[in-house]
C-alpha cells in the first residue's frame, strides 16, 4: 500500500532522512521506533506532504505521492494524527470532529462516522459541547484520533499517541489501535513506547539518526538483542 524508496529530506543543509526505505502492506499495523531526533516525525510529515523529499520517492498504491499537498493526501485516504494532539482548543468536541471531515461531501456519512467515533470514545460523547482546550490530556488525545478518523482514512499515520498519558489511558489508546486495525484500517505507528508498539504491531522498523537500521516481524524484534538493549530496557 505504502512504499518509501531511498527518501532523503533536508532542513536547510541538515540531512534529516538519509535514504529511508520501508513499506506498509494493506491491513497491517507497522511501527517505526527510534529515539528523540531519529527522524520519526519527519518521516510521517514527509509521507503526508508537510515536507517534500529532495531525493527518493514515496508511492501509495503504486502511485507517486511525494509532490502532493496534505489536502491531496487526505483526498487519497491518508490521515495524520500528529504528535502533541493539536486539536482546536477554542472549538467544541463536536466541531473538532466536524473539522476532520471538512473535505467530505456526504453529510449522512459524516453523521454516521461521528456516531462511530463517539462509540469508540464514549467520554467524548459525554463532552460533546465542551471546548477542546478544557479536556484532559487523555481526552484530547482521543479527540485527536477521532478527528483524524473523520476523513475515513485507509492509511492512518499516528505520531506518539501515548506521549504524556497515564498508563491506564495508554492501554485505552493501544486497544483502540488494535480495534481500528481489526476494522480494516492500515496503520503506521510512530511510538517511543517500544514495548507496547511491538506488542500490537505486525512488523517494525528501527530508525536511527535518519536511517533504517533494522526491519523485521514485531515478534522477532522483541527478542533482537540490539532492540532489547537499546529500546526495551534490556
Amino acid at each position: 500500500m505504502l512504499r518509501l524508496e531511498n527518501v532523503e529530506v533536508f532542513y536547510g543543509n541538515i540531512r534529516a532522512l538519509k535514504g529511508v526505505s520501508f513499506s506498509v502492506r494493506e491491513g497491517e499495523l507497522v511501527t517505526l521506533i527510534g529515539s528523540n531526533g531519529a527522524g520519526k516525525s519527519t518521516t510521517l510529515n514527509t509521507i503526508v506532504g508537510l515536507l517534500h523529499p529532495r531525493q527518493g520517492a514515496i508511492l501509495y498504491e503504486d502511485e507517486p505521492i511525494h509532490r502532493l499537498s496534505p489536502f491531496q493526501m487526505i483526498q487519497r485516504g491518508i490521515s495524520l494524527c500528529p504528535e502533541g494532539r493539536r486539536i482546536f482548543g477554542n472549538l467544541t468536541v463536536d466541531d473538532n470532529l466536524r473539522m476532520g471531515a471538512i473535505q467530505r461531501r456526504d453529510p449522512e456519512g459524516v453523521r454516521q462516522d461521528r456516531e462511530w467515533v463517539y462509540a469508540l470514545f464514549p467520554v467524548l460523547a459525554e463532552r460533546l459541547h465542551q471546548l477542546g482546550g478544557t479536556l484532559s490530556g487523555g481526552e484530547q488525545q482521543m479527540l485527536a484520533i477521532g478527528r483524524s478518523l473523520m476523513s475515513r482514512p485507509r492509511l492512518l499515520l499516528m505520531d506518539e499517541p501515548s506521549l504524556g498519558l497515564a498508563p491506564v489511558l495508554v492501554q485505552t489508546i493501544f486497544q483502540t489501535l488494535q480495534q481500528l486495525k481489526a476494522q480494516g484500517t492500515t496503520i503506521l505507528l510512530v511510538e517511543q513506547n517500544a514495548h507496547q508498539a511491538l506488542e500490537i504491531a505486525d512488523r517494525g522498523y528501527i530508525l536511527e539518526t535518519g536511517r533504517i537500521i533494522l526491519g523485521d516481524a514485531a515478534a522477532t524484534l522483541r527478542t533482537n538483542k540490539l532492540v532489547v538493549q537499546s529500546y526495551l530496557g534490556g
